[in-house]
């Protein structure tokens, strides 16, 4: 064609009578048939010659088709362009819906914004391809091509929803029917069926998108639409063909139409790199050059005036000295573009702005070809301040992070056939199915973000997160109605941004990931779940975690009008997962869940009540209080809702008692009042407890008989302290004490009795409900016990370390386990002196331990070990502990806050103690004798530390919240003088003379400390 002699022609697009060629300079020229101003250009007529589309030389095309008589183009910002026939919406332009034609091109009005990159036309219906993936059409419907699950026609462009979540790379049309073709390599048809052109078996008509199932074990990488057959390119370069074969278009050695997609077969075994096809022919181009066609050649066509039913050579590799580059076919005529004499420029404007669209750095023939999923790694690397090369990354970033299937695509940790790498293999379109596996490489999404953070280009962060806003928010509109695999493991991608919990854009972003972790199902739930768990320990704690927790640390309000606003909501409820996660692999402490905000901010009392009106109810799916999600609370919050409910109940109880004793029951008190001698504590103390469980939620009173003391807590404090000794004692039998772990365990073979070991329990219990800290030394697993936690292995090492060990070396152990332990399972234990065995199984004694059964014999000896053997002494003491504290605010403390809550802190921060220090009488923080005091203090020991902190609190151990939350109060209690200090340990008030000396308080002190047992009113 001598008027392209000096124009490098890329891209040529035919119909029935009129055709468009793209330049590499993004030109369109048109020629053919004007009948309804389809060329675009300002002749009214006919043109038998090409004519530039003069309206569109502002305009940088990069994509071209034709119509019946309607051609449509896409601008280099992603923007589509129209005209010519507008009878049934074929061009996209609600303002041209009234009219037959538009003979001038005009660009759709927020087309831009959804960044088009490809168009395809049928007779009187167009398809248009965005980016990252999804698929709009308009035009007439008739016959159900528009997909949009009827036959109406449409103006505007309406998005497909049977293509959600596909990630499409390439479109095609038929006449009167559609096809995609997804990144994964599936074939979806729809429309016009009533030659089998649909390839679905029948020759029914569909109005949604629907897979070609015979096509589900290839990976298809080119898709062609005819008049009313279509052609299939696989990546083995072989051929398929269905439809209607009236005139042999189909290539299959037959007049008859095809309804399933069946290979063609070439001369030679040729292998195909580019198909094409018109109404009624089709041609390929072979990887050796060589052109190949079939079907009607009525028109001259295929160079033969005749039909042909099988492929036959039309062309070989070199045509008067040129080498093909490839081919196209429309309505009645065929196209072979070859390969220019001298190269085109570098600078072309099209290769600039969509580099990662083109296969192979070559712009020919690509808008015959699938879209590729730009690589953005290498895209990245060395960008510098280069303006061209930074725009095609904001397209990549917008194209890749607002499709739910190509951010997985270009995140696999396996090179996808889409991406630059050349993966021919089928398994680059398997699912991640394995429930173990998500299947992304987090190293490559971390460096990525990494990247782009790098280049502190404030439009191209914006491109980002406007992107995953765009993408969740999409996710959240179609999950539903989808199964998971399409969209789920884009969360974990999300959810990875450096944006999650930060301000601005980020707060946005967030929101929306949040919202959709809100909405998960139950299975989809337990999934990313077993996900999270799976993640690096930096990326868990340091990205998902902790953004989190800053998202929440950013909310401005936590409750609104009494309930928990969406968006927190939504927040928790994602956090939860990490939660779950993290028990599941333990990657960071459960104190790092903690909400300080939402621990300090809301009304505990508050969130308590709405936690009961909803009957204590654990569903996050209807989320009314913060005690739903007890993991974000700190243990000093769930201590101060603990004191709430104890202190409801005890007010219950002692209205009630106060109500009979005036109903004329003169035993009704309203306090639990033990009156106890100090040398049969044990005694008294299960004589007076043997009362109604309702009693023990009154206040507790103790009274040592002989001694002076009113107890307003101090009496109490030393009576649980003087009670745990004795009972603790192993002289007494109802404890051992491991010296490996320094801990008490219960003593299978003790002779107490029941009740002895369920007082043990009530005196735990009442320690917590009466806030009271106790010298109690007992592994973590008891706790675990408590609330109903089963004991794992793991759990030895609190107790028998040693054994622990060992049974772990078994389980690891990579040789033949029988032959190197000589193990059975039978076990032997101490009692009284005498070794006796016990069977872990029925005639555990002839059952050797082998590598089969290792596992078995590992868990039925930690059974033995921490339930069997303590069976009945367990049950007594938890039944103890349940009467007292078996109400559901117990139900929020992790196992190791419930020990901090008995047993308070095991480690002292007399610095923060300094801190929050109040004088009286006199004394201020610069008083010389208090500042003698505190240098005293911190040069103690900590036994003696100890020592002090049970002389002036009645207590050895810090509270919940360390020392910094224990009021503590030093009093002038006059001048110089020979007294010793003394204390109220019922108000941790300490009343400290003013020495005249340093070296005279500490002697009066530490004097003071080592007398302080007894409790007198001083």
């Amino acid at each position: 064609m001598e008027a392209f002699s000096k124009k490098d022609i890329i891209h040529i697009a035919a119909s029935d009578f009129h055709t468009a060629f793209l330049t590499s300079e993004g030109e369109i020229y048109t020629t053919g048939s004007n009948e309804s101003g389809q060329l675009g250009t300002n002749l009214a007529e006919n043109s038998f010659f090409p004519e530039p589309v003069a309206a569109l030389d502002t305009q940088i095309i990069i994509h071209v088709d034709c119509g019946q008589g309607h051609t449509v183009a896409v601008t280099d910002a992603g923007a589509l362009a129209s005209w010519g026939a507008a009878e049934f919406g074929q061009l996209g332009q609600r303002e041209a819906v009234d009219v037959l034609t538009v003979a001038h091109p005009r660009i759709l009005k927020g087309s831009r914004e959804l960044h088009f990159v490809r168009v395809a036309c049928g007779s009187s219906h167009t398809l248009a391809l965005t980016g990252s993936g999804s698929v709009y059409s308009f035009g007439q419907g008739v016959f159900g091509a528009l997909g949009h699950g009827n036959t109406e026609s449409c103006s505007t462009p309406v998005l497909i929803d049977g293509l959600w979540g596909f990630g499409v790379v390439q479109i095609a049309c038929g006449e009167n029917h559609s096809l995609a073709l997804s990144v994964d390599g599936q074939v979806f048809s729809w429309g016009w069926g009533k030659y089998g052109q649909l390839g679905h078996g029948s020759s029914n008509n569909e109005h949604n998108p629907l897979q070609v199932k015979a096509l589900a074990d290839q990976m298809i990488i080119q898709i062609v639409g005819g008049g009313d057959h279509t052609l299939a390119l696989n990546n083995e370069k072989q051929v398929l063909a269905w439809g209607r074969g009236h005139w042999g278009q189909t290539g299959l050695g037959t007049l008859s139409d095809v309804h399933t997609p069946t290979q063609v077969h070439l001369p030679e075994g040729e292998l195909v790199i580019q198909a094409s096809a018109g109404v009624r022919h089709s041609v390929v181009f072979t990887e050796s050059g060589k052109i190949f066609g079939w079907g009607d050649g009525e028109q001259g066509q295929l160079g033969r005036e005749k039909v042909q039913v099988s492929p036959f050579l039309i062309s070989d590799a070199n045509m008067n000295g040129l080498t093909a580059s490839y081919i196209v076919a429309g309505g009645e005529h065929t196209f072979i573009v070859f390969q220019p004499c001298i190269k085109s420029s570098q600078d072309s404007m099209i290769s600039e702005e969509r580099l990662f669209s083109i296969q192979n750095g070559d712009l020919h023939g690509d808008g015959l070809r699938h879209v590729r999923v730009p690589e953005l790694p290498s895209m990245l690397e060395g960008t510098g301040d280069n303006t061209k090369r930074l725009h095609s990354i904001g397209h990549a970033i917008e194209d890749i992070f607002s499709s739910i299937r190509f951010i997985v695509i270009a995140f696999k940790h396996q090179p996808s056939f889409w991406l630059n790498h050349m993966d021919t293999s089928n398994s680059s379109r398997k699912e991640y199915s394995d429930f173990g596996d998500h299947g992304l490489d987090v190293k490559s999404i971390r460096n990525v973000y990494q990247r782009i953070l790098e280049l502190r280009n404030p439009e191209i962060l914006k491109k980002l997160g406007d992107s995953l806003i765009r993408l969740f928010m999409s996710i959240e509109k179609h999950m539903q109605n989808v199964p998971h695999s399409r969209w789920i493991r884009a969360l974990l991608i999300g959810l990875q941004c450096p944006f999650v919990g930060e301000k601005g854009i980020g707060d946005m972003v967030s929101t929306r990931i949040f919202s959709v972790f809100s909405k998960l199902t139950f299975l989809d739930g337990r999934k990313i779940t077993f996900w999270l768990s799976t993640y690096p320990r930096d990326i868990f704690g340091g990205r998902f975690v902790r953004g989190v927790l800053r998202y929440l640390s950013n909310r401005k309000e936590f409750t609104r009008s009494g309930s928990i606003p969406h968006d927190v909501a939504a927040a928790l409820k994602t956090l939860w997962y990490l939660y779950e996660a993290n028990k599941m692999e333990p990657h960071l402490l459960y104190s790092e869940f903690y909400s300080k905000e939402i621990s300090e901010s809301v009304d505990l009392l508050e969130e308590y009540l709405k936690w009961s009106h909803a009957k204590y109810d654990k569903d996050l799916n209807t989320l009314v209080s913060f005690c739903q999600v007890p993991f974000i609370l700190s243990p000093q919050a769930k201590s101060k809702i603990l004191q709430v409910e104890a202190e409801m109940i005890k007010n219950q109880v002692v209205q009630a008692s106060i109500l009979q004793h005036l109903s004329g029951n003169l035993f009704a008190f309203p306090f639990l009042v033990l009156r106890v001698r100090r040398d049969h504590l044990i005694q008294d103390t299960l004589v007076q407890l043997n009362v109604e469980r309702i009693d023990y939620l009154k206040p507790l009173k103790v009274i040592f008989e002989g001694e002076e003391g009113i107890d307003q807590g101090g009496v109490t404090k030393e009576f649980f302290q003087l009670l745990c000794r004795e009972l603790f004692n192993v002289d007494y039998g109802m404890f051992t004490y491991e010296e490996e772990t320094r801990n008490f365990w219960f003593n299978p073979n003790s002779m107490e009795s029941e009740e002895t070991f369920e007082l043990v329990g009530i005196i735990l219990g009442l320690g917590i409900y009466n806030n009271v800290i106790l010298d109690v030394h007992l592994p973590l697993v008891v706790y675990k016990k408590v609330l109903n936690i089963k004991p794992l292995l793991h759990d030895l090492n609190d107790l028998q370390p040693q054994l622990g060990k060992s049974l772990q070396q078994l389980l690891d152990y990579e040789g033949d386990v029988e032959e190197t332990f000589s193990l059975t399972f039978q076990i032997t234990y101490d009692y009284f002196g005498e070794m006796k065995t016990y069977d872990l199984q029925p005639g555990g004694g002839n059952v050797p331990v082998t590598n089969e059964n290792r596992e078995k014999y590992t868990e039925l000896y930690v059974k033995y070990l921490l339930e069997d053997s303590i069976k009945d002494q367990f049950q007594s003491f938890n039944k103890g502990f349940q009467q007292v504290c078996g109400h559901h605010a117990l139900q929020l403390f992790h196992y190791e806050e419930l020990e901090l809550l008995i047993c308070g802190l095991p480690h002292f921060d007399f610095d923060a103690l300094e801190k929050v220090t109040v004088y009286q009488g006199g004394y201020t923080k610069d008083t010389g004798v208090v500042k003698w005091f505190w240098e005293l203090v911190k040069d103690m020991p900590l036994e003696e530390k100890k020592a002090l902190l049970f002389f002036t609190t009645g207590n050895d151990r810090a509270p919940v919240g360390g020392l910094g939350c224990l009021p503590f109060i030093i009093q002038r209690n006059g001048g110089e003088t020979d007294r010793l200090p003394t204390a109220h340990t019922c108000f941790n008030v300490l009343l400290l003379p003013e020495y005249n000396s340093k070296n005279k308080l500490e002697n009066r002190l530490k004097l003071a400390i080592s007398n302080s047992i007894g409790f007198g009113l001083q």
